[in-house]
């Protein structure tokens, strides 16, 4: 069902979002954009190809969550009476969008399959949406959820967009972004950087149809503490999934060098993963005792924390698959409640953390590097204060929701006003 709208405002275009998983925790910027683009008039149904993992949900998750209709599974029968369906209508676009999919090289053979469910729930969706009023079908991630998309768009008639991250576009994931970049009515990207690594890998994707719309944050629930956090010890934190990509071990190095160069400190790192690696090395280097591995946590509990830290560190790199970040919201949310960010030059992270105005950078992978930048505004608080102060006005202009959501509802109501 559509989410019910708020105020009775004319609702333009209809949208439906087709996601691989909803709610997911790392992707709660996805249920932000969704609120802004119905705050500013777009009717929006949510469509997800798998249903959630158990764990913590986001409270915009959580209220988003009961209008989610999610895909039948391979066992249900509609899902089979889809198939056969377009199958009988139109066997000859059926069968091009699915050699389309499965012709393409997969680095895994397992993908394969994946490709071949998301097509066979895609085909589902597509035979819902015909009793659907949709002008527009737009999803995250160039990628899974964007094959579907695609094939939805094809079998019910109307333009898709899409938007694009990180692994979708670096990692080994990204095996599908030019198909699904070239068949886009409109690719929308996160920061410049990736807009140029689009184009520079898909040149038949036409420019004007790449977009930059930066993912934003909800500031109204970010009000910055009215008092800076008392010292000591100085609070350092990272939040960011316990994956290689985010740089999570040179931060536990650079907490040994802090330690042995006698600065009073505790270091929290909130995430979603395996903490076994970092809990080891944490051991072996005799800082356990100062770094905490506190796990997934949902949003309030977040942004608690980081009304309490002196620093927000996250030391970006690209991983050996070739991933890396784009621009992480968990960096908007510190430096919106005015905590200093210390970061890597990794993919679009310079267009948030700009060295000596905004934040610092040190080279990726570098943790003598890192505890330097640490050490430095552990003992200039006025620098601190500054680059809070610079950041905070930063994600006011350029990465606040409810704007941000207004300008993708531009972007799909051009769209909407297509066919493809």
């Amino acid at each position: 069902m559509p989410i019910p709208k708020q105020g009775g405002r004319h609702s333009s275009p209809a949208i439906a979002y087709i996601l691989l998983r909803f709610p997911h925790l790392t992707e709660t910027f996805i249920a932000e954009e969704i609120r802004a683009v119905q705050a500013h008039g777009g009717t929006v149904r949510i469509y997800s190809l798998l249903r959630p993992k158990p764990g913590p949900v986001h409270p915009t998750s959580r209220e988003l969550s009961r209008y989610v209709e999610y895909a039948p599974a391979v066992h249900h029968p509609s899902l089979w009476l889809a198939q056969a369906y377009f199958l009988l209508r139109s066997p000859g676009l059926y069968l091009r969008l699915l050699w389309q999919l499965m012709s393409r090289p997969a680095p895994r053979a397992s993908w394969r399959l994946k490709r071949l469910l998301v097509f066979w729930k895609g085909v589902a969706l597509a035979r819902r949406l015909l009793d659907v009023e949709v002008d527009v079908i737009h999803a995250h991630f160039a990628w899974l959820a964007a094959a579907a998309a695609m094939t939805i768009s094809q079998l019910r008639g109307r333009p898709f967009t899409v938007t694009a991250h990180a692994a979708d576009i670096y990692s080994p994931e990204s095996d599908l972004l030019c198909l699904v970049a070239g068949a886009a009515a409109r690719v929308v990207t996160i920061s410049e950087h990736n807009r140029q690594t689009i184009a520079a890998r898909c040149p038949r994707v036409p420019p004007e149809r790449l977009t930059v719309i930066h993912c934003g944050i909800d500031r109204e629930r970010l009000r910055p503490p009215t008092q800076t956090p008392s010292r000591p010890p100085l609070r350092i934190i990272s939040v960011g999934s316990l994956v290689e990509k985010k740089g999570h071990e040179y931060l536990v190095r650079a907490c040994r060098l802090l330690k042995e160069r006698g600065l009073d400190f505790h270091c929290t790192i909130v995430g979603w993963g395996d903490p076994a690696p970092l809990r080891r090395l944490s051991a072996a280097l005799g800082v356990a005792d100062l770094v905490t591995l506190a796990g997934p946590r949902g949003q309030p509990w977040v942004y608690d924390a980081l009304r309490r830290s002196h620093i927000f560190v996250l030391a970006c790199v690209v991983a050996q698959n070739g991933d890396r970040d784009g621009i992480p919201v968990a960096m908007m949310e510190a430096l919106a409640l005015k905590v200093p960010v210390i970061s890597t030059p990794v993919s679009g992270v310079p267009e948030l953390v700009r060295d000596g105005e905004t934040g610092l950078l040190v080279p990726q992978r570098d943790a003598p590097a890192l505890a330097e930048a640490i050490m430095r505004l552990a003992e200039d608080e006025p620098l601190r204060r500054r680059l809070g102060e610079n950041g905070a006005a930063l994600v006011a202009h350029e990465f606040d929701i409810r704007e941000n959501g207004r300008r993708l509802l531009a972007a799909l109501t051009a769209v909407g006003q297509t066919r493809p």
